[in-house]
């Protein structure tokens, strides 16, 4: 049977890492999974780049297009753009969610409470990806001589030693992206194998993620890192890490950044307007794959993000 195959463009906000000092800051990865046109496959697997295909996908430019015309402009930006710029895509949006169903996933969390679920989030992790070669992972870990928190997992494939090392916030972050990353393929596999009449039985995908922080053209470090926690750069596998050529540009890349953007302003200020944008939309459904990371250190669980919201106006 035919391979369906998706994109997933991933941002985060507002920074890409923790920082000392900092627990009770939010952070949200944001998420938009769109599937790409069937008959555009063979493009796909030629690793046609993702910008070239999508511009000429019908159903994405449409979406795009949509959104684009509601916007000061008449484009997408960057969500740290102005106050004016933000109310008006949180309006565009509500607007075109009323007519397309929108694939988007989220994860809010403080960072204390990442800190908190390093060992539930590397035994899910496990879990999930099955590891590095299909061995469980552990870090490493240790202060370097400015007393800060590192951590370091390495391992030897058919491709030749490799380490997965940074400081504490950045591994612990990349660790939940690429959780994150499976934990979505996994529901989408799931959700794609339940329903027959779409005519495919497995699922690839192709994740675009916006450039890290500290990463550039000639050193990208960190997007490294990342590979190796949810692509292991073998040829055939079903999850393959990309980027755009300049970060910031594509449509794809903006739509996540306002979304990162704006869900963080939303758990920061429950009761502000921000969330009541999101509380606004909240029949459409498109929040269900919004959560909330729980405080547990041993077990890696969430609610609903959508409840802090609501609640707000409650309670």
């Amino acid at each position: 049977m035919p391979v369906a195959h998706m994109y997933l463009f991933s941002d985060a906000c507002p920074t890409d890492w923790l920082s000392e000092g900092t627990d009770e800051t939010w952070h949200t990865i944001a998420n938009f999974t769109f599937q790409s046109d069937p008959t555009k496959q063979a493009q796909v697997d030629a690793g046609v780049p993702h910008a070239d295909i999508l511009s000429t996908d019908s159903v994405y430019t449409g979406i795009v297009a949509r959104l684009e015309s509601r916007l000061p402009s008449g484009g997408l930006r960057k969500w740290r753009t102005g106050p004016g710029y933000r109310e008006r895509f949180c309006q565009a949006f509500a607007e075109e969610v009323r007519t397309t169903r929108l694939m988007i996933s989220a994860y809010s969390f403080q960072e204390r409470t990442l800190r908190n679920a390093r060992a539930a989030l590397l035994a899910s992790y496990n879990q999930h990806l099955g590891g590095i070669e299909g061995r469980a992972i552990g870090f490493q870990e240790w202060r370097d001589d400015r007393n800060r928190p590192r951590m370091k997992h390495s391992f030897v494939n058919m491709h030749g030693y490799h380490e997965i090392a940074g400081l504490e916030g950045q591994v612990l972050v990349l660790l939940f992206m690429s959780w994150f990353v499976a934990d979505q393929f996994i529901f989408h596999s799931k959700h794609l194998k339940a329903q027959p009449s779409v005519g495919c039985d497995s699922l690839t995908m192709t994740v675009v993620s916006d450039r890290l922080s500290g990463d550039d053209d000639t050193r990208p470090t960190h997007e490294a890192n990342l590979r190796r926690l949810i692509d292991p750069a073998e040829e055939g596998a079903p999850i393959v890490l990309t980027r755009s050529p300049v970060s910031d540009s594509f449509s794809g890349d903006l739509l996540v950044d306002n979304l990162a953007g704006w869900l963080t302003a939303a758990m920061e200020d429950p009761a502000g307007g921000f969330a009541d944008t999101v509380r606004r939309t909240a029949d459409t459904g498109v929040w269900g794959g919004w959560h909330v990371l729980g405080a547990s250190p041993s077990i890696l669980e969430s609610a609903p993000a959508l409840d802090r919201v609501l609640s707000a106006t409650t309670g």
